[in-house]
């Protein structure tokens, strides 16, 4: 098994009984010696989570990957704000806030995420036009015709 893939494997096995927890991405940089872990949770994940999972995995390292592998590191986080929503399951956490992402025709949306209703996520959008008043419109977008959905952090009160 490829080191990432086990390194998964490995991941969900430390999360194993634990439902509201998930995996959300393994990435490796482009040397391969970086093996960075996503997790995350329905209400959020603690940083206490993370490092039993880095630990459970570190185990994993030290006990069964051979040393010609060569040295390498592997980093067990929550995706942080500036990360693209990769999981349906990640949206609801997010419900009632602004959410930025790029149509099937490539242009540039925002909102705040209203409902998601299998996989058509709705939003409601301020629109002005060209000589008129602005507003407030929902919207209905399919998840599988936008990319990099993102959660759009506001610091306004």
């Amino acid at each position: 098994m490829e080191l990432a893939a086990q390194i998964e494997h490995w991941a969900n096995e430390a999360l194993q009984g634990e439902t509201e927890y998930f995996v959300v991405e393994i990435l490796r940089s482009k040397t391969g010696k970086q093996i960075t872990v996503l997790l995350d949770g329905d209400q959020g994940i603690p940083i206490q989570k993370c490092g039993e999972v880095s630990r459970f995995i570190s185990r994993k390292v030290d006990e069964e990957v051979p040393d010609e592998v060569g040295a390498f590191t592997v980093e067990v986080s929550s995706p942080g704000v500036d990360r693209p929503l990769k999981m349906i399951r990640q949206f609801a956490k997010h419900l009632g806030r602004s959410l930025r992402f790029t149509d099937e025709e490539g242009k540039e949306q925002e909102g705040v995420f209203k409902a998601l209703n299998g996989k058509v996520l709705t939003l409601e959008m301020t629109i002005k036009e060209k000589g008129k008043k602005k507003q407030v419109v929902e919207r209905t977008y399919n998840l599988s015709s936008i990319t990099d959905p993102k959660v759009v952090v506001s610091f306004k009160r």
